[in-house]
């Protein structure tokens, strides 16, 4: 019963935030919104309701039929067009990443498995599932992630302003 009072109250919070987010029509203004208000709503009310474990399958469905409809035959013949910026980006972003996990793992700030995960780029959400099926440290691997994304959603509308002009 906790657990559909807690999915509840999330999605509740949610959709009044990405609502509210909605109205200021920025980049990821209803991602933020969505979060900021559960967040908040947390805080405020004090309260932590675990999510049911089904919720995590069904976001991932979400996501992948999300990914898979967003997949476009062009994609195929755009590839090679921007084969050197996607492979030059990929090994700058996953080398860094890698750079900086075997620092944290050499002055023993993380294990090597926590710290690999949790300085890869890629979704949020198949990191924390590598964490989960690993034996990484999965609370932190969702820290390094979250607030990673909390700082390019808060800060990629001004980049992208700047950008733009």
């Amino acid at each position: 019963m906790q657990v559909c009072i807690g999915l509840v109250f999330y999605i509740g919070f949610g959709v009044v935030g990405g609502l509210l987010g909605s109205r200021l029509r920025f980049p990821g203004s209803v991602l933020i919104g969505a979060m900021l208000s559960v967040i908040a709503a947390k805080q405020v009310l004090k309260v932590d309701w675990e999510l049911p474990k089904e919720y995590g399958f069904i976001l991932y469905v979400l996501v992948g039929i999300t990914v898979g409809a967003s997949f476009k035959p062009e994609m195929l013949h755009l590839l090679p067009k921007i084969a050197i910026p996607v492979a030059l980006s990929t090994f700058t972003l996953v080398g860094m990443g890698l750079l900086l996990a075997v620092i944290f793992a050499k002055i023993g700030i993380l294990d090597r498995s926590t710290a690999y995960i949790a300085t890869s780029p890629g979704a949020m959400s198949s990191l924390i599932a590598l964490a989960l099926d690993s034996d990484a440290k999965t609370l932190i691997v969702i820290c390094f992630h979250f607030f990673r994304l909390l700082f390019i959603i808060l800060t990629a509308p001004f980049v992208l302003k700047y950008f733009l002009h």
